[in-house]
């Protein structure tokens, strides 16, 4: 029979905080794209459309409808560029538009 390793009791508290520790850069990652995505999109598309994650250096956007779609799969490319211009430490390689719930 061999011996289980053995582990020193520790407070919740340093585990969440370890946790959160490693997952803030992520969240400030997003954040600073969701704010440069607002900032970059015409006023009339921005109820229409919203981030919807970060993977991978993709930054995949829900829409609403087909016709939002279209428009911004017209646009998308000058949209990264900007969006690689105001957030340069993300590594954003491209924009997938998807058909998203509605809000």
């Amino acid at each position: 029979m061999r011996k289980e390793a053995m582990q020193e009791p520790c407070k919740m508290g340093e585990l969440t905080n370890g946790l959160l520790a490693r997952l803030t850069p992520v969240h400030e990652r997003c954040d600073s794209v969701s704010q440069a995505w607002k900032y970059v999109l015409p006023p009339a598309l921005q109820a229409h459309c919203r981030v919807g994650s970060i993977k991978g250096g993709c930054l995949r956007i829900d829409v609403d409808t087909a016709s939002y779609m279209y428009e911004l799969q017209l646009c998308k490319a000058e949209l990264l560029k900007e969006l690689q211009r105001l957030c340069p430490g993300t590594g954003l390689r491209r924009v997938q538009i998807v058909m998203g719930k509605g809000r």
